[in-house]
């Protein structure tokens, strides 16, 4: 249980944490959980161009004759919805490359590394000894 000590302590230390103070630091304090923008407030991350979400917006909001402010309201969140989907789509295939990459090098430096084990093995028993070790250029 805490103690009435601590919770002062704590009150105390909480007061004198004023968080950013320029513009700049809000701004950037603002990213600090980001990780994929999917739930972010904005539509457009940091690495995004706005002019291409505007063109977006503007294509998805002639395709849909919105008639009432509801409707237009639905058109705008089905624009943003299906930006963020693109993001994760992009993002997703992207996390796949990566993971692919890994495993080809993963699976390659296996096959070094049994090639070499078969090879010393061979060595130790006097048929390769003038074999050069792969970490010998």
């Amino acid at each position: 249980m805490t103690s009435f000590k601590q919770i002062e302590a704590n009150r105390r230390n909480a007061s004198k944490s004023t968080g950013p103070v320029t513009e700049e630091g809000k701004q950037r304090s603002r990213c600090n959980a980001v990780r994929h923008g999917l739930t972010a407030e904005t539509v457009i991350g940091s690495l995004e161009d706005a002019e291409d979400y505007k063109a977006f917006e503007a294509v998805i909001i002639a395709d849909y004759d919105a008639q009432s402010a509801v409707e237009r309201e639905l058109v705008l969140r089905l624009a943003s919805l299906l930006w963020r989907l693109r993001r994760a789509t992009t993002t997703e295939t992207g996390l796949f490359e990566i993971q692919a990459d890994y495993l080809r090098e993963f699976k390659q430096d296996r096959q070094i590394n049994r090639r070499y084990r078969k090879l010393s093995l061979q060595g130790s028993s006097g048929l390769f000894l003038a074999m050069p070790s792969p970490i010998e250029h």
